[in-house]
């Protein structure tokens, strides 16, 4: 019988410890009624794939909903992820954030109790106890505050839930005693691997986390005993090598093909081609000089490690001067130094020819450390971000583990059971009230950004979301003078510049409008956006063929894009080219067939050029999309009036009022109808109905007047 670890920590029945666990995870409870926020809005609120995209178009698309073969695309596929965001609107047929979020605390308490299950596969019996702390730290460590309160962070739990059913998949592998169910759990480790790369691409570390445990836990072997067989010199010897290790080395062989046919299928979705970033983005991987290259990209590693320690300082954005590059001598290169000093030691401990538990437990701590982080850790491909809290959440796991071993081993080597203990206790305490304020902050945007000046205050992009905010919010000087300190802190942010112009286009600035669009262009010749924005502002400016040229421009760069397509319309509307502003509003339904002002315009410009039945059936098309958009109606039933059609005129109105009870214009032309139908007492009642939802209507007032004079001279 094995004896069992000492740990100097009180054992917790199974039972207790689940429940125990299950209340830790719920340190993040505080965002369950919190808002869309920050990425959420794209990801989510302005992305088709998570409302009415067919599901097979699902899978051709970007985490953002981008084609993958644009160019702007982000290469970032989780069709998995979005389908999961796709059922909550199905299920509501809204979207509504309060069940995104409560969706992601279940799914943040379901992840620590399947690390509970694999850190006991990974420990055995003996270390049950270690596995039950490690997991209760892992359950409150606020570094998972993005992932969890960030719904967009769904994509790490539904990742982080399938590697770890992997690992579980591939354990039953090992140890089943019928070959078909061995060989069945091996099929349902690699499923388990694809979906989890389907919500994440992270997901595909599961293989290497496999073959660790496989290698270093089932078959103990120490990375001593790697080496001294890749020095191996007596051939017999290391044939025997590999007859004993036959079936292992059989196990490793079917997880690598997993591998090699997964990076094939994902690099075939990609085209084989790799996203592209701007300097902005990840300025580290910009830099010329390789040295300095790496001295930052190692100095970005100790940053995750001090987040992974000492949570205190998180921002839900890390970029734009928050992370200042290392351009020369600096003293951050000493605390380099020292991270691989303290690093270095805990790998060599691992190498010591000394075959003991503890020595595999630290490997399989550093193994989920280390993989699982390998993707963003700009070694094998540049990452579009300096640091991303979320991308923690899975190597966090390996960290908690050995934190928890080292605290054994200090309680084990300095004999204060007690001390440890507490200690363990105050750390749980204040990382679980850390992750309580630090989920508060997730619930809207205003506390989300704020709370990132306390961190990075030169970050242009913090100041960037603030403006953007304050805009949304109606405090337009706010929003300028953010804006405006956003291009102070990074001069070349087009984004900001975009953003600032349009605030000076609708404040009637155009000249200014005009020069920041033009200098954005400079910057980033590609910015489809900033050419739509630059042709609306010569519109006005009545500078027709430069506006022209702007969008076709943009369309050049962005060939879908229904906005543009419409504002297109709009220009040729006023230069009176009535069959090309058509063309270009069909062209804008087409891409966007739910875009009201385009059917509209379109019914509009029909019924103006007396195009009366092609006006009706573009309104009857355009309820197939827009079935409760009251405006049609409105526009079917006063064509069918000046028709002389009035009940059928009438029933339009009708259900006009249905779809928006609360709009005087209705209410006012059905007035009109009944005045002409010679329904006078309706034409009244409808009158007056529009008079008490806008007193100032001038048109139902004169109308009223009139009925009132119609009826005097009856009498």
């Amino acid at each position: 019988m094995k004896k069992r670890l000492s740990t100097h920590l009180p054992a917790v029945s199974p039972s207790l410890s689940s429940w125990i666990i299950v209340i830790l995870s719920l340190c993040f409870v505080n965002s369950y009624d919190g808002d869309f926020v920050f990425d959420d809005a794209e990801a989510i609120v302005k992305n088709n794939d998570v409302r009415d995209t067919p599901l097979w178009e699902i899978f051709k698309n970007d985490f953002w909903g981008t084609k993958l073969s644009h160019n702007q695309s982000h290469k970032s596929y989780r069709p998995l992820t979005i389908l999961s965001f796709r059922l909550h609107f199905w299920l509501r047929q809204d979207l509504i954030s309060q069940d995104y979020h409560i969706v992601n605390i279940v799914l943040h308490s379901m992840v620590c109790l399947l690390t509970f299950l694999v850190y006991n596969v990974f420990l055995g019996p003996e270390g049950r106890n270690i596995s039950f702390y490690a997991t209760a730290l892992f359950a409150v460590h606020p570094i998972h505050t993005e992932a969890v309160s960030g719904i967009v962070g769904r994509a790490e739990l539904l990742c982080t839930l399938f590697i770890w059913l992997s690992v579980l998949s591939y354990n039953h592998a090992i140890y089943a005693k019928h070959l078909l169910r061995r060989w069945a759990a091996m099929f349902g480790c690699a499923v388990c691997v694809t979906i989890a790369m389907l919500c994440k691409e992270t997901g595909i570390t599961a293989i290497g986390i496999c073959a660790m445990y496989d290698i270093v836990i089932v078959n103990r072997i120490y990375p001593i005993d790697v080496i001294n067989s890749l020095l191996c010199k007596n051939s017999d010897k290391c044939f025997n090598n590999l007859v004993k290790y036959k079936v292992i080395i059989l196990r490793l062989v079917a997880l690598l093909l997993v591998a090699i046919m997964l990076l094939s299928l994902r690099l075939s979705i990609m085209g084989f081609s790799t996203p592209k970033f701007l300097p902005v983005d990840n300025p580290t991987s910009f830099m010329d000089n390789i040295l300095l290259r790496t001295l930052n990209y190692n100095y970005i590693y100790c940053l995750n490690t001090w987040l992974l320690i000492c949570p205190i300082w998180l921002c839900f954005d890390w970029s734009m001067g928050c992370v200042p590059l290392i351009t020369g001598y600096d003293h951050r290169i000493f605390t380099i130094v020292i991270f691989w000093l303290m690093f270095g030691a805990i790998i060599t401990y691992t190498f010591i020819p000394r075959k003991d538990k503890t020595s595999r437990y630290i490997t399989m701590g550093l193994t989920i450390l280390i993989i699982p982080f390998l993707p963003a850790s700009n070694v094998f491909f540049n990452v579009g971000f300096v640091l991303a809290e979320r991308i923690l959440y899975i190597p966090s796991a390996g960290y908690c583990l050995l934190v928890v071993i080292g605290l054994q081993k200090f309680s084990t080597q300095f004999s204060l059971p007690k001390t440890s203990l507490l200690a363990y206790a105050m750390l749980i305490m204040l990382l679980f009230a850390r992750s309580w304020v630090r989920s508060n902050q997730w619930r809207n945007e205003k506390l989300l950004f704020q709370s990132a000046l306390d961190v990075c205050p030169l970050n242009a992009k913090v100041h960037y979301n603030i403006a953007k905010n304050a805009a949304d919010a109606g405090n337009i000087i706010l929003a300028k003078l953010e804006y405006q300190e956003a291009l102070r802190l990074n001069p070349k942010y087009v984004q900001a510049m975009n953003n600032l112009g349009n605030l000076l286009k609708d404040n009637g600035q155009l000249p200014e409008a005009v020069n920041l669009f033009k200098q954005a262009i400079t910057l980033q010749e590609d910015f489809a956006t900033v050419w739509m924005n630059l042709g609306i502002v010569q519109s006005t400016l009545k500078q027709y063929e430069e506006s022209e040229a702007s969008y076709f421009t943009a369309l050049q760069h962005q060939p879908v894009y229904p906005a543009c397509y419409y504002n297109l319309g709009v220009l040729y509307l006023e230069r009176k080219q009535y069959d090309k502003a058509l063309k270009a509003w069909v062209k804008a339904a087409k891409q966007k067939p739910t875009h009201k002002q385009v059917w509209t315009n379109m019914i509009l410009l029909l019924d103006d050029l007396n195009m009366t039945e092609k006006a009706l059936k573009t309104a009857n098309e355009a309820l197939k999309f827009i079935p409760n958009h009251a405006s049609v109606y409105f526009n079917i039933a006063n064509i069918l009036g000046k028709k002389g059609r009035f009940e059928e005129a009438e029933i339009q109105f009708k259900l006009a009022m249905s779809k928006n009870p609360t709009d005087p214009m209705i209410y006012a032309n059905l007035g009109v109808l009944y005045h002409r139908w010679n329904k006078l007492n309706a034409a009244e009642e409808m009158y007056k109905k529009a008079l008490q939802l806008k007193t100032d209507l001038q048109s139902a007032r004169e109308n009223l007047q009139r009925l009132y004079s119609l009826k005097a001279s009856i009498k």
